[in-house]
């Protein structure tokens, strides 16, 4: 009988299997089988759909010879507009998802080519395809190329911000909106160009932020907060946004002072916008505390936490900032080595965080260890020593 009963639970599997199998291939099938009973008509705008749509469903060998097609037709036909620059961004785009870098470069920078010269005096609209070619240089190898592309792209957004500040230009953005997007694309809410441009400005200061080079990381940072006081003014809540990657960025630099004034900055303007038990104005002030601990000034960061005790009075953050307030408050105590003040703190941390994440959490070891770290220095080495073996047979250190 059991024999049976595992033969039968066999024979439905592979069943089960081979049809789903067969389902998967002959939906490939059926995907390739549009492209041969639909033959192209030949035109640049059929070759290109046709080429786009195999790319997005992943059947590159379809795409490859549609898109070129595509861009040698438009080589003929179209070559003094956007057309051939469309074909060269999608071979582009083929060739970054294919890890054919070197090809997917040659098609990028042509496409950029195109572009300037289809829109001459009107030049500044290829801001967004400089940035994204930018960071393509930076993440693929060609760094070199980077930093001229970025000076002439510094040259275009500053040129264009001191004409837009002589005449006052002005664009209405909701209140309190956040300014992200992907590289080139704003949000719908946000199609002025100049908006635009922040996003890029933020993005490839970024990408450059990311291979250590803060100098210029720092020069498009600055750049997008003048786009953005110029255009938004100085209560949008992006300003924040720009105040804090500055900020951050002199962290990195172990530049502190001058941290803590973009820190105190960023919290200005997202408290203005935002009622204070937001996730963002704790991130913003959790920031400039940890910002005046670096200085030592404990007590300029211990008020700062103090003041946000009372953020959740009616109910728990539901990021957990509650949480990690305790538990900075604690720990502050306890690199002053005041023990007996920072208990309370970490014992209540830790259970909020058992509550909010489960008894068995990894989130859990940090506030195990700390609370152990203190409960040492009081003479509970009892309490101690369970706190630090619970924490090691969750992180798995004991094993």
């Amino acid at each position: 009988m059991i024999m049976f009963s595992s033969t039968s639970f066999l024979r439905s599997f592979y069943r089960l299997y081979w049809t789903v199998a067969g389902f998967i291939l002959l939906s490939g099938l059926l995907a390739t089988s549009v492209f041969a009973v639909y033959p192209s008509d030949g035109t640049w705008e059929d070759l290109q759909q046709r080429g786009t749509l195999a790319l997005d469903a992943n059947q590159y060998w379809i795409a490859e010879p549609l898109l070129k097609k595509a861009m040698s037709k438009a080589e003929k036909t179209y070559p003094k507009d956007m057309h051939l620059a469309k074909s060269l961004a999608e071979l582009g785009r083929l060739y970054t998802i294919r890890g054919r870098f070197s090809e997917a470069e040659i098609y990028l920078e042509e496409e950029l080519g195109v572009k300037e010269r289809v829109l001459g005096d009107d030049k500044y609209q290829c801001i967004p395809n400089m940035g994204s070619l930018i960071q393509f240089y930076i993440t693929h190898g060609t760094q070199s190329k980077a930093i001229p592309l970025t000076e002439e792209m510094l040259s275009l957004v500053e040129g264009k911000l001191s004409e837009v500040r002589s005449q006052k230009q002005k664009v209405k953005l909701q209140k309190g909106q956040p300014l992200q997007a992907w590289l080139g694309v704003a949000a719908q809410e946000a199609q002025d160009p100049i908006i635009e441009w922040a996003i890029t400005c933020d993005s490839v200061g970024n990408a450059f932020r990311s291979i250590n080079n803060f100098e210029m990381a720092e020069r498009l940072f600055k750049a997008a907060l003048n786009i953005k006081m110029t255009v938004l003014g100085s209560t949008h809540l992006s300003l924040a946004n720009s105040y804090d990657s500055l900020g951050s960025l002199c962290m990195e630099r172990s530049d502190f002072a001058e941290a803590e004034s973009f820190f105190i900055d960023a919290l200005k303007v997202t408290e203005k916008v935002l009622p204070p038990e937001s996730h963002e104005v704790f991130i913003r002030l959790d920031k400039l505390a940890k910002c005046f601990i670096k200085q030592d000034k404990y007590k300029e960061a211990e008020d700062l936490y103090l003041r946000a005790k009372d953020f959740w009075k009616n109910e728990p953050s539901k990021y957990g900032d509650d949480i990690r307030l305790l538990f900075a408050l604690g720990d502050l105590y306890a690199q002053q080595h005041k023990y007996e003040m920072a208990l309370p703190y970490l014992q209540q941390a830790l259970k909020r965080a058992e509550d909010f994440n489960g008894p068995d959490s990894i989130a859990l070891v940090p506030y195990l260890r700390r609370y152990a770290y203190c409960l040492y220095y009081v003479g509970n080495k009892k309490g101690e020593e369970q706190l630090k073996a619970r924490a090691n047979m969750i992180s798995g250190d004991g094993q």
